[in-house]
């Protein structure tokens, strides 16, 4: 069976994709989103029928899209359907995208269905997104990608979403060598009739399975390509055997199978939600869409709501409230018993069990195992049920039609700092941790605010250094309550403003994007958000962070581990004497420096910074850890002036906020160039802004 260029698609192309799908599931949508036209060049050979075909440039390579006509199958039944046959038996392409209506899911599944049997290099796009929202239609877009073993991205040629990720798909697929394996389907009796024929076919380009079906439905085009006769003499007495025996003809058991097989990838990961509109519905609408209220009301609700996820992770906000009021011990109990507190307390147990069971080998292997392994993977845990709640919540207010009403009301505040309405949950998500902001930078418009959200997200005050700036206020401010609460509002404007700023930096210095995307979206009807719809997609965000930033936040905890435990003599029993501290020093004298500092606290201050950089919640622990004092007493036996405390708490602030962070952004971009100009921006702006403060408190000092 031999396959060639049946059609030339007159341009040249790195990759050419062949593009199929049902009628109406919004191939000329999909064409004009990612072209803004589709060139007509050529008439099929053969046919007056036009060829459609549009090239595109994506991932340094010319990717070549050919529009196939509208099928329903692979059956031919006119004569568009027996083009698009032709062209995936015979064309010269190198993947092939099928797009599926999910509103009709269970009819616009069999295509692609048939084309994974054939061993193509396939990948499926869910077209209408976000209609399907706005009809309270959700799938479960990973059990149906894992059911049929290729590539499944949901997107809307409207809005954009997902556009890229499924170009990305493509390429990928497109440049991945040899056929995928087929998609196994469950044909009864008739099974056995394909076993046998397809090991007479020997190797073929196609699935060699999928032929032999063909040949044993009678398909006339199939049996053209095999050029063996005893092929198709043996096809021949197998199909009348399995009529003679079973009474059926083996295309109408085939077409069954593959309905079968349909349901089966299906069952369970289709959800359809009522949604009308109410008086209630109305009246939300009135209050959120108001180009006034909705603002307020939109930051009020996401802030409440995401007070109540880190609330139930960690216990903050409601920890540091109990702390002003001198209720030390019961927020000591509730950070105990917070979902990472719980989570922290096993992994301290288990390290403890650990290092008992091994210090009687080795020391060494003792703290390697317990502390730099079991720490790592106790720190990529740790943030964990964070994402999973987060991500929970969101999918609450977007499937419930909340969501998107907040993303209208705030997008015209926004779009002044080159992003749009959607970049409001990243940032408000950022107060809690930089993390999931930072994993949430993908609900973005275009890849430019992606990256502005990356770029942006780390000024914005997570809950760590809000610990720390408490820390600072006290020893600052002691006994002054108002003053202290000045100066922790004054750093949280201060990061907005520093997130809004460096946006607009970004989409106008850097990518020369122009104005902010337009926000083009439908608004759905508010409805109750499905209980599964909302696991679908945590569950998802969480596998996707264990198993891509999960790795590289585990590899930058070992290695810091690893800095701070060993030295030149080896094996560090106290931090002063480990490679971290020796950097610190380094860091310590353009303390010294900028800032003034006393020499015998320099190289505390700059290893501090390298341990915050880890986490920032360890940087006042490890200043006191060096001094052997209580960390209360920390800033008091570094010996900082009013004026160094100052400059200090600006720059520890806002520098790298810590490497799980700079590790998200890293996995987010899929650049190390731009992860590590992030990093450089940050401290540099850092540096600007503490020296600023340090210098003006020294002028009036």
């Amino acid at each position: 069976m031999a396959r060639h260029r049946a059609v030339e698609v007159g341009e040249e192309c790195d990759l050419v994709v062949a593009v199929v799908g049902q009628p109406s599931t919004g191939k000329s949508t999909f064409f004009g989103h990612v072209t803004g036209k589709a060139v007509r060049v050529a008439a099929w050979p053969g046919t007056t029928v036009e060829m459609a075909v549009a090239r595109i440039e994506h991932r340094g390579a010319r990717v070549c899209l050919v529009d196939l006509p509208g099928v329903y199958g692979l059956a031919t039944t006119s004569p568009e359907e027996a083009i698009t046959k032709r062209f995936l038996l015979e064309g010269s392409y190198d993947a092939v995208l099928a797009l599926v209506d999910p509103l009709i899911v269970e009819r616009s599944v069999y295509l692609p269905l048939e084309l994974a049997e054939m061993g193509l290099r396939l990948v499926v796009a869910l077209t209408k997104w976000d209609l399907a929202h706005k009809r309270g239609v959700h799938v479960d877009v990973g059990k149906v990608s894992s059911r049929l073993g290729v590539p499944v991205i949901p997107i809307s040629s409207l809005t954009g979403e997902g556009v890229k990720e499924l170009l990305d798909a493509l390429v990928e697929a497109a440049r991945g060598g040899g056929p995928r394996p087929p998609l196994r389907v469950d044909y009864g009796p008739l099974g056995q009739y394909i076993e046998r024929l397809s090991r007479e076919l020997g190797s073929t380009p196609l699935s060699s399975t999928w032929v032999a079906l063909k040949l044993l439905e009678g398909d006339e085009e199939v049996a053209r390509l095999v050029s063996r006769g005893d092929v198709l003499e043996l096809a021949k007495e197998l199909r009348e055997e399995f009529r003679r025996v079973y009474g059926r003809h083996p295309e109408d058991v085939a077409v069954f199978a593959r309905y079968e097989k349909a349901s089966e990838v299906l069952e369970g990961a289709v959800v359809r939600v009522a949604v009308r509109e109410s008086r209630a519905s109305l009246y939300l609408d009135r209050l959120f869409l108001s180009p006034r209220l909705g603002p307020v009301l939109s930051l009020a609700t996401l802030f409440l709501v995401f007070l109540g996820a880190f609330g139930v992770n960690t216990g903050f906000p409601l920890n540091a409230l109990m702390r002003l009021a001198g209720w030390e011990s019961a927020a000591e109990a509730l950070e105990e018993y917070s979902l990472s507190g719980l989570l922290a307390r096993a992994f301290s147990l288990l390290g403890d069990s650990v290092r008992g069971s091994l210090e009687g080998y080795s020391e060494a292997l003792a703290a390697l195992v317990a502390d730099g392994i079991l720490g790592g993977v106790g720190l990529v845990l740790s943030f964990a049920p964070l994402v999973l709640v987060v991500s929970a919540l969101i999918s609450v207010l977007e499937d419930s039609g909340l969501g998107p009403r907040m993303v209208h009301s705030l997008h015209r505040l926004l779009r002044a700092f080159g992003l749009s309405g959607r970049s409001l949950y990243p940032l408000v998500l950022g107060f809690g941790c930089n993390v999931p902001a930072a994993l949430q930078s993908r609900i973005a418009i275009d890849e430019h605010e992606r990256l502005q959200v990356l770029g942006s997200v780390p000024f914005v005050l997570c809950q760590a250094r809000f610990v720390v700036m408490m820390y600072f206020a006290q020893y600052l401010f002691p006994g002054r309550p108002l003053l202290q609460a000045s100066l922790v509002f004054s750093l949280y404007m201060l990061s907005i403003a520093l997130f809004l700023l460096t946006s607009k930096l970004l989409r106008a210095l850097v990518f020369k994007a122009g104005e902010a995307p337009e926000l083009v979206m439908e608004i759905p009807p508010l409805h109750r958000p499905s209980a599964r719809v909302v696991w679908w997609n945590s569950w998802i965000r969480v596998r996707h962070f264990l198993a891509k930033a999960g790795t590289v936040i585990f590899a930058m905890a070992l290695a810091a581990w690893l800095a701070v435990s060993y030295g030149p003599a080896g094996l560090a029993s106290d931090p002063a004497d480990s490679y971290a501290a020796l950097v610190g020093s380094a860091v310590g004298r353009l303390a010294e420096a900028v800032y003034g500092l006393d020499p015998s606290s320099s190289w505390k201050v700059g290893f501090a910074l390298l341990y915050g950089a880890v986490a920032k919640e360890g940087l006042v622990t490890s200043a006191a850890a060096l001094s052997n004092v209580e960390e209360a007493e920390a800033l008091e036996a570094l010996g900082l002036t009013f004026q160094q405390a100052v400059g200090l708490l600006f720059f520890f602030m806002f520098y790298i906020p810590c490497l799980p962070t700079i590790a998200a952004i890293y996995y987010e971009s899929r650049s190390l160039r731009y992860a590590l100009g992030v990093s450089l921006y940050l401290v540099l702006a850092a540096l600007v802004v503490s020296v600023s403060a340090y210098w003006v408190l020294e002028l009036f000092a």
